[in-house]
């Protein structure tokens, strides 16, 4: 038995005795595959339909937390019932909750003064994009030839020169995402939704969590032994989730599953 087959079978029996369900998603690398341009990474219409069955049943929460900024987020994954955790956890909404780290919030003009000098400093380097967000930049350096990408890093070098080291800048896949500096990731994230969740309910919350990047690291991490962890992809091979879904492909048809499952055994 697969390890997608595994869990759809452990969720299936959990429903089916009543219990509550938490599903807990990244999106690019995870829900929708990588692709060169980011604006491109839309949602296949069969896995929206599929969340949507999902996020309709009372018993079935789905939270989708990943790095884009929130409104963006929302655009893409269109389920109204959904919690959407947008700039790595650092807003959150959803539901009857509603979360906005302080601090982040207090570097919003820092951040935006940063995003307006590098989309200013763009069209100096060939192929580099700035994406601005609420709480955040991102710096897409994908379609930079490989000996003009010092170039990025100069250009960002000089936007957050002036706001000191109250900035955290982190290289995820093709990109340059530069953050508030404050204690908060997509672990504290996860853990805080969960806990609002649960709330003073005894039963415990059946709990999933998929991720395909390194910052999903953080969740597996605080999710350890309280949640079904799962790596996506395989070409890293140290991770700390205790589950491995091959591909993006395979999460699409685990959701399938799930939502298939949940209508067939009335998870109401």
């Amino acid at each position: 038995m697969s390890d997608g087959e595994r869990i759809v079978a452990w969720i299936g029996d959990w429903l089916a005795d009543g219990g509550r369900l938490l599903l807990m998603m990244d999106y690019d690398g995870t829900l929708s595959p990588i692709v060169p341009d980011p604006a491109q990474a839309w949602l296949p219409a069969a896995v929206r339909a599929n969340l949507r069955a999902l996020a309709d049943r009372s018993r079935i929460r789905l939270a989708i937390v990943s790095g884009r900024d929130l409104a963006d987020l929302r655009r893409r994954i269109g389920v109204p019932e959904a919690i959407y955790a947008g700039c790595h956890g650092l807003e959150i909404v959803g539901p009857d909750l509603a979360f906005s780290h302080p601090e982040a919030e207090a570097q919003q003009d820092s951040l935006r003064a940063i995003g307006l000098t590098l989309r200013q400093r763009a069209p100096a380097v060939a192929g580099m994009r700035v994406e601005a967000k609420r709480l955040g930049v991102a710096v897409h350096y994908r379609d930079v030839a490989p000996d003009q990408r010092y170039l990025v890093d100069i250009e960002l070098a000089r936007a957050i020169r002036p706001a000191g080291n109250r900035l955290k800048i982190f290289h995820g896949s093709k990109v340059i995402e530069v953050l508030p500096q404050v204690g908060w990731n997509k672990g504290q994230c996860a853990r805080w939704i969960r806990e609002t969740l649960q709330g003073g309910e005894r039963r415990p919350l059946l709990t999933l969590y998929a991720g395909d990047d390194w910052t999903d690291e953080h969740a597996f991490e605080a999710l350890a032994g309280q949640a079904i962890t799962v790596r996506v992809g395989t070409l890293v091979p140290a991770t700390r989730a205790r589950y491995r879904l091959e591909d993006v492909a395979a999460v699409q048809g685990m959701i399938a599953a799930l939502a298939a499952l949940a209508e067939g055994r009335g998870a109401a």
